[in-house]
């Protein structure tokens, strides 16, 4: 948490601009533009004490429909690594979700979007043996994005209905630096709860996007959980290719 505040600390000292998702957890309200594609292919890891879950590879496909909405899919396959019980591997679930940002900073002062999405079982045996979670999840999360002095901040706060029961909170906020031309630095916290806030996982997040062409950028990030209970996440890091077309 300390080497976190101060990372946001150096972030803060320098102008900062938009911000975006991949390869932190927290979405922002920018969108692609018309007809404009975003595709990115990485491997995700999430350690923990009793398990290793690897997204390998991790697709997130994205397409920008007017100036204001962007299409989202995303899959990944899964290798999960458990102890006592071995590797298994298969399909994730498949999400799709529409982003619409209501609100422009230049107009409105604060630009503001919603990005629902649905999470849903692909027709596989992946549910059956633990890889994933079963049913249906609908997400109504909101980003937020403000420039305050040379400051941009994105918070993000939303809520998971399940359609088995157990629905669950989602909030975050992230910081990007980006005043070196092909190079951005990020650093987040984002945290999940189950429905009475009782019972937390936070993790921290530093990532970054380097330009490898015009059209391709490197995406890369590491984090941990905050707390030190046996099924907080221990390692987690991301590393990936962005194509635009």
């Amino acid at each position: 948490m300390r080497r976190l505040i101060i990372i946001l600390i150096v972030f803060a000292a320098f102008p900062v601009s938009a911000i975006a998702g991949l390869p932190v957890f927290t979405d922002d309200t920018g969108t692609l533009g018309p007809g404009k594609w975003e595709i990115n292919v990485g491997v995700d890891i999430d350690r923990r004490h009793s398990e290793t879950h690897y997204d390998a590879p991790a697709l997130d496909i994205n397409y920008g429909f007017g100036e204001r909405i962007q299409l989202n899919y995303s899959t990944s396959w899964i290798v999960l690594d458990s102890r006592g019980e071995g590797i298994k591997n298969g399909l994730s679930n498949s999400e799709v979700a529409v982003k619409w940002r209501f609100l422009d900073e230049d107009r409105h002062g604060i630009a503001v979007s919603v990005y629902p999405r649905i999470v849903f079982n692909n027709p596989t045996s992946s549910a059956d043996r633990g890889l994933v979670d079963k049913g249906t999840v609908y997400r109504l999360p909101v980003q937020v994005e403000k420039k305050i002095g040379i400051i941009n901040i994105n918070p993000e706060f939303g809520h998971d209905f399940h359609a088995g029961g157990k629905d669950s909170w989602l909030y975050g906020v992230a910081l990007k630096y980006a005043e070196i031309k092909g190079l951005e630095l990020l650093g987040e916290i984002f945290g999940s709860a189950d429905n009475s806030f009782r019972r937390h996982e936070i993790v921290t997040n530093i990532g970054l996007r380097l330009d490898i062409s015009n059209y391709s950028s490197l995406l890369a990030s590491i984090g941990k959980g905050i707390h030190h209970a046996g099924d907080q996440p221990m390692l987690l890091s991301y590393l990936g290719i962005q194509f635009r077309l």
